[in-house]
């Protein structure tokens, strides 16, 4: 035996989502950020001792900050389509209590 939530726990449920989706905009907002930080963290020849540019370190040091950047990216594309797929899902179940509320109006 089921129960029906009523308009007031669907109304709670759909803020609730509405909330973490903004909690997840914001991560990915912070993690675009840490992107663009990481991004400028240039280390170059000059900033190597000779032996070790030599060696390859600067471009290992460039390997790796392109793949951290890559992989925040990612985090933060995975944090957006989290918090869209939140605010998909609230507006469904946003839409379908009203069509159950307005059928209700019809019946009565």
């Amino acid at each position: 035996m089921s129960m029906q939530p009523d308009g007031q726990q669907v109304q709670a449920a759909v803020a609730a989502m509405r909330a973490d989706a903004t909690m997840w905009r914001d991560m990915a907002a912070d993690l675009t950020a840490a992107a663009s930080t990481a991004g400028g963290l240039d280390l170059g020849r000059r900033q190597f001792s000779m032996i070790a540019d030599q060696l390859g370190m600067t471009e290992l040091y460039q390997q790796v900050q392109e793949r951290l950047v890559q992989l925040i990216g990612q985090g933060a594309d995975t944090f957006e389509a989290t918090a869209s797929a939140l605010t998909t899902a609230a507006a469904g179940y946003e839409a379908d209590e009203a069509a159950a509320v307005h059928r209700l109006h019809d019946i009565y």
